[in-house]
Formats: C-alpha cells, sequence, structure tokens
C-alpha cells in the first residue's frame, strides 16, 4: 500500500526546517510522496493576514523544483474559508483510495490537537507522524500521545528530528527589515520573494494601523516617538527597525488604560501582526511601567516616548537637549520625574515603576 504523507501550514513563506522535517520523515517513515497542502485561513490564525495563496504555493513549487518525492496542492487555496485539517483529509482520503494517509505535524500543535475542529475524527480516522525536536524536554509530548492513545484508536509515531530554530515569521522579519535569508530558505524561493515584494511593507501597514486606531493627537505623538525610537536606536546602538516596529504600535491600546495600554498592544501585535520576537513585544510591553533590568531596545523605546518632541515640559526639554552618553542616567532622571508627577497628583505609583527605579538607582551606585 503506497504512503502519502500530508504536510499542511501557512508556508508564509518556506523554509529548511519545513523540508528537512519533510525529507526526514519520509524516509524514516517509508513514504512514498509528501503533499505540502498550504492553508487558506488558519483558524489558529484568523487575526494575521497571510501572503496570498497564489504567491505561498508557488514558493512551495519553487522550493523543491526536479524533487519528484515532493508536491504542492491548493485544495485549501481554492476552497478558501478557513481552512480545517478534517475537511482536506477527508478529500484526500478518497483522491488517494486505498493508500495510507499520514499527517505531518510538529509537538506543538500535536499537543493542542483535541482543540482542532472535529477532532475526534481526526484522532480515530487518521495518521500522525509528528516530529520531536532533539535536547528538549519532550515528556509531555510523549505522555500526551499514551493519553490520546487510551481515548481514541490513534495511530500515531513520534521521531527525532534535527535541531534547527527556523520559523516563517523570522523570514518574514529579516525581509521586512532588509536582512538575509540566504541559507534559510532555498534561493529560487528567494528570488520569487525579491521578484514579488514580499514581505516589505511592515512598517506602511504598522502606520497605518496607527492611522486608523489613534486621534489626531495621539497620532502626533507616534510620529514623534517613531522619529526619536529610530534616532537613540542610532546614537546607542539598539536596532533602528526594531525600534520603529515597537514605537509605531505602542500606543494603539490607549484605551485599555494608562499602565495596562502596553501589555495589550504587545498581546495584539503578536496576534495581528505575527510579531514574536520577545524584545519587540517587551518594549511595546513596558515603554510605560519600565521594569529592572531592561533591554538595550525597551530603554530606547521608553526614552523616545517621554522626550518626543511634543513633549513641552521644562524638565523633559532640558533632558532632550543634554542627553547622557549613558542611557541608564537619563531612563532614571526620567523615571524619577514621572514618580514625581504622579505623586503630586495624588495618585499611586505603580510598583514595577518602582522597582525599576530602585533597580537602576542601584546600579547606578555599583558604577561610582
Amino acid at each position: 500500500m503506497d504512503k502519502i504523507g500530508v504536510f499542511g501550514g501557512s508556508f508564509d513563506p518556506v523554509h529548511y526546517g519545513h523540508l528537512i522535517l519533510a525529507e526526514q520523515l519520509r524516509e524514516e517513515a517509508g513514504l512514498d510522496k509528501i503533499v505540502f497542502i498550504p492553508t487558506y485561513i488558519s483558524p489558529f490564525k484568523q487575526a494575521v493576514k497571510a501572503t496570498d495563496g497564489r504567491s505561498r504555493v508557488e514558493m512551495l513549487r519553487r522550493a523543491f523544483l526536479g524533487n519528484p518525492n515532493f508536491s504542492v496542492s491548493d485544495i485549501e487555496i481554492q476552497r478558501q474559508g478557513t481552512s480545517y485539517t478534517i475537511d482536506t483529509l477527508e478529500y484526500l482520503q478518497q483522491q488517494y483510495e486505498g493508500r495510507r494517509i499520514y499527517f505531518i505535524m510538529g509537538t506543538d500543535a500535536f499537543l493542542g490537537i483535541e482543540n482542532w475542529y472535529r477532532h475526534e475524527d481526526l484522532l480515530n480516522n487518521f495518521s500522525f507522524l509528528v516530529g520531536m525536536r532533539k535536547g528538549h524536554d519532550n515528556e509531555q509530548l510523549l505522555q500526551t500521545a499514551e493519553e490520546l492513545r487510551s481515548r481514541y484508536t490513534l495511530d500515531v509515531r513520534i521521531f527525532d528530528i534535527p535541531e534547527l530554530e527556523l520559523s516563517s515569521s523570522e523570514l518574514r522579519f529579516r525581509c521586512q527589515a532588509g536582512r538575509s535569508i540566504k541559507y534559510l530558505t532555498p534561493d529560487p524561493v528567494i528570488e520569487y520573494i525579491q521578484e514579488q515584494g514580499l514581505y516589505s511593507d511592515l512598517l506602511l501597514r504598522l502606520e497605518s494601523f496607527a492611522q486608523d486606531h489613534q486621534n489626531p493627537h495621539r497620532l502626533a505623538h507616534t510620529r514623534g516617538v517613531v522619529e526619536y525610537a529610530r534616532r537613540y536606536a542610532l546614537k546607542y546602538g539598539a536596532d533602528p527597525f526594531k525600534a520603529e516596529v515597537a514605537a509605531w504600535f505602542h500606543d494603539n491600546y490607549k484605551s485599555a488604560g494608562p499602565l495596562e495600554h502596553g501589555f495589550k498592544a504587545a498581546e495584539q501585535l503578536a496576534k495581528q501582526f505575527g510579531i514574536n520576537d520577545p524584545d519587540i513585544l517587551n518594549a511595546v510591553r513596558y515603554h510605560t511601567t519600565g521594569r529592572p533590568a531592561m533591554s538595550l531596545l525597551e530603554k530606547v523605546v521608553k526614552l523616545a516616548d517621554q522626550l518626543e518632541p511634543s513633549r513641552d515640559d521644562p524638565y523633559i526639554k532640558q533632558l532632550r537637549t543634554g542627553l547622557s552618553a549613558d542611557i541608564d542616567v537619563t531612563l532614571l532622571a526620567l523615571m524619577k520625574r514621572t514618580r514625581e508627577y504622579v505623586l503630586s497628583q495624588g495618585k499611586p505609583f505603580d510598583g514595577l515603576s518602582q522597582q525599576a527605579i530602585d533597580y537602576y538607582e542601584n546600579l547606578q551606585k555599583s558604577r561610582s
């Protein structure tokens, strides 16, 4: 009986991690071929707008051109709507009548499979090949597989796969920042991305989002923060692109609360734009409160937020024109100024902000 592997995902874009996993499972599981199926809309990524299906199909075709063991199907793109794995597998079961179908997935996906649409039918009627990364604590994966076998007629095989920390979101971000993705995905895929100008409009999309979610006064502030975030990133040695990304998004959810809006914005930046870089998310998350041991990017964005040109407090103007070569000196001065203002208004001062002040005061003492 022929064995067909089915590999679903966004593939936005496809990278060597996908290809290595597929090839290793094809060989170790004795599969005759593997069909890559890009989703139209993932049930778990509905808030993130994917690159158009035609482009993702074409990138897959170019990725393994000339490899007779791999093929790509656009059935979910053609079907449109939310892409449910059970619908695809039932369709393929009819198309490949008499052949055994194995669905390929990673550890994280398998651990959450009982949250999938019609998961009972999936687990009772289809076979699974799960890639388990070496060097990770995989006890939970093995335990979950045993628990699922006890509740369903589950056929699952688990394989060790090479340690290759790659993600499509990382490739997209590198493209958006104008960085190389050579050796992360096949050259024909890179050529297609460049030909079509894919993944190059993040800052424009963030600006547009800010325009739609902020009033004119708030938007003027945000534009100032973007300008100063880039300026301070270059001055102190942080990544200017990451600084601009964080700056564009930091105040989009101001309605969530004076201290809470950064946390809400970080959550939505990850959910709606697929930004998973922890440094960017933390720069958004803590731009108001600060925290002990902030990263350089966090400090840069917080500095830009408090020193941008629309703020006309005389003390702010003084700090802006006499910026210290030591970013921590200016940062501590700004946080203490904020505390002074909050207490003068008869309001309680945030505990995390106080911890940040204590941390940087002690740091300054240790340096003197």
